[in-house]
């Protein structure tokens, strides 16, 4: 490697984790967008590194979202919370990682959805975040774990 590759910033977007691209939306819905990204660098993110919305349409009351130290190689999840508009359509917004200089670097990363009266997924991500208590655990299957179901009515 060149000498200026070793300092250089790297982001890649991985997957959408929440509301894929061009999913559909019912108007004036919030919801959470959450994309996973890795940091494809050499040398981890600096503190004070933030996602910020760039171009496009602002779904969001965030221009930016600060973003933790992430190790070379680590992935992480970045949730905004954004609201639909009122009117039906295509809506996309662009977003961008930018390092405490006002940098930006890495890939641009994208909102797309589709407004429209039947759209449900939104909904049913209104009803999973509200019914339940969920916490991520990576390590899968591990026993011991507690779920809180709102459906077992106590009977644990």
């Amino acid at each position: 490697k060149h000498w200026y590759q070793r300092r250089v910033r790297a982001m890649r977007f991985v997957q959408d984790i929440t509301i894929g691209e061009g999913e559909s939306v019912p108007p004036s819905t919030r919801f959470t967008k959450t994309w996973r990204i890795r940091n494809t660098g050499a040398e981890s993110w600096p503190p004070g590194c933030t996602l910020r919305f760039t171009d496009g349409d602002q779904l969001s009351n965030h221009t930016e979202v600060t973003v933790g130290q992430v190790s070379a190689g680590q992935e992480i999840d970045i949730s905004v919370e954004m609201c639909s508009p009122p009117d039906q359509g295509m809506f996309q917004g662009k977003w961008r990682m930018c390092n405490p200089g006002g940098n930006f670097f890495g890939d641009a990363i994208w909102v797309i959805i589709c407004v429209e009266k039947g759209g449900v997924l939104a909904v049913t991500q209104q009803l999973n975040s509200n019914s339940f208590d969920f916490q991520h655990n990576t390590s899968a299957g591990s026993s011991g774990e507690t779920h809180n179901n709102p459906f077992n009515m106590g009977m644990e």
